[in-house]
C-alpha cells in the first residue's frame, strides 16, 4: 500500500465531491526564455496541469444571468504549481485571469486567486491545450 501525499488525498476527495469540478491551469508561454505574443500583440499560454477548483462569488452582491460577469471571483484550486506561475485558470467551461494570489494552506496543498472572468467572445490564445 502507497502513501499518498496530502495533495492526491485532497484530489481524490474533490473528485467525489459535487462542489469541485475540473480545473485547467495555464501559465504564460515562452520560448527560449522570452515571453511569447501573437500577431496580434496579445500573451499566448501553455497549460502547465489539472486538478479540480471551484469558485466562491458569496462576496458579490449583484449577479447578471445576461452576460458574463466579469467582477472578482475568489477561485481555489488544488495544486502544486507555484501560485506566481499561474495566469489563467479554466474552470467549468470558463476563463479567469488570475490578479493575485489571495491565500494558501499549510499543507502546500490549495491555492485561492482573485480572479476576473473572461468574455466569452474574448478567449485567450492557447498555444498548447
Amino acid at each position: 500500500m502507497t502513501k499518498l501525499s496530502p495533495l492526491d488525498m485532497a484530489k481524490r476527495a474533490a473528485a467525489r465531491n459535487p462542489i469541485y469540478k475540473i480545473a485547467v491551469l495555464y501559465g504564460v508561454a515562452h520560448d527560449s526564455g522570452s515571453t511569447t505574443f501573437t500577431a496580434e500583440g496579445e500573451l499566448q499560454y501553455d497549460r502547465l496541469s489539472e486538478t479540480f477548483g471551484y469558485v466562491d462569488m458569496s462576496r458579490e452582491t449583484t449577479l447578471t444571468a445576461a452576460q458574463t460577469y466579469e467582477g472578482d471571483h475568489l477561485l481555489t484550486v488544488l495544486t502544486a504549481e507555484a501560485p506566481n506561475g499561474l495566469a489563467l485558470i479554466l474552470l467549468d467551461g470558463r476563463f479567469y485571469a488570475v490578479q493575485r494570489v489571495q491565500a494558501g494552506d499549510a499543507f502546500g496543498v490549495s491555492v485561492t486567486f482573485a480572479c476576473n472572468s473572461i468574455p466569452d467572445d474574448e478567449p485567450p490564445e492557447i498555444r498548447n491545450a
